[in-house]
């Protein structure tokens, strides 16, 4: 099951970065945004999941991933900024400091 969930990502990021290095917005949907909002929610669950690291970054980088999948609604996106752009950047950021700072468990890396 984590195989596929993070294949899933890999592929969710990949379209995303496909959508945006050739700037395809139709009907002014950022949908590379909404690719990389799966992205966050997948990894996120994994992280939230995992033994190795604690929940509270995980949760946040799912909670991340909502907010940047507003973008496929433009009012929405739209009404909800700044606040989904600041959940964003929390919850990734978040996630990203604790990995550069803490690391992971590897002593429970190890054991699986």
């Amino acid at each position: 099951m984590n195989r596929g969930l993070s294949l899933l990502a890999v592929f969710s990021n990949l379209v995303g970065l496909g959508f945006e290095a050739l700037r395809l917005n139709p009907w002014g949907v950022d949908i590379a945004m909404a690719f990389h909002g799966l992205y966050c929610l997948v990894i996120g669950y994994l992280a939230f999941r995992s033994t190795f690291l604690p929940r509270i970054p995980g949760a946040l980088m799912a909670f991340a991933g909502l907010a940047w999948m507003t973008t496929v609604l433009s009012p929405l996106a739209k009404y909800l900024s700044p606040y989904n752009v600041a959940l964003g950047f929390l919850g990734e950021g978040s996630l990203m400091l604790w990995l550069l700072v803490m690391g992971v468990d590897v002593q429970r890396w190890k054991e699986r």
